[in-house]
């Protein structure tokens, strides 16, 4: 089973990953760490300290494992089985990030690209797995969401309406 995970940082990626790979006894890959390691990526980005991620690269370092867990913001560029999109509502992606230290120009990036569903909307407009679900973190544990994960790959449909420009009050 491969399995990737993607969503804007803050909505639980990295914790509900490595709970699913103990739990499924897969192998898991921290696409930030591994991209900086093997080199997957194609310059570096200077204004957000970040390096740009070579979609080819990153496929190919793929293509021939059959068995993994892939978390991490571009995990939507890697063919999968099963793609997971995580979110969290604005404000949850904050609290989330505040311990992290980042500037707040870099916070509220994120607050914004999740409110917009950047992510989310990239991975669903061209999505390279054979099944993708769409999860709501804010108000679960990361436990209840590995539980869900797992339930999806077992064959459960598991696609959750999150919408933050609709709740969240703006009229526009």
């Amino acid at each position: 089973m491969r399995i990737t995970i993607t969503g804007t940082p803050g909505t639980g990626k990295s914790t509900v990953a490595k709970l699913l790979a103990e739990r499924l006894k897969l192998p898991l890959f921290e696409l930030s760490r591994l991209v900086r390691e093997e080199k997957l990526y194609s310059e570096l980005d200077d204004e957000r300290n970040a390096l740009v991620v070579d979609p080819e690269k990153l496929k190919s370092y793929f293509e021939n494992r059959n068995a993994f867990i892939a978390e991490g913001l571009v995990a939507h560029l890697i063919p999968a089985d099963l793609l997971v999109i995580l979110r969290a509502s604005p404000e949850t992606v904050r609290k989330r990030l505040a311990p992290r230290n980042y500037p707040p120009a870099k916070v509220e990036e994120n607050v914004e690209a999740e409110r917009f569903a950047v992510i989310a909307t990239e991975a669903l407009e061209n999505p390279l797995a054979e099944r993708v679900i769409h999860i709501d973190t804010t108000n679960r544990t990361p436990e209840q969401v590995a539980e869900l994960i797992e339930r999806a790959v077992k064959g459960e449909e598991i696609f959750e309406d999150v919408d933050w420009l609709e709740t969240e009050g703006n009229s526009g």
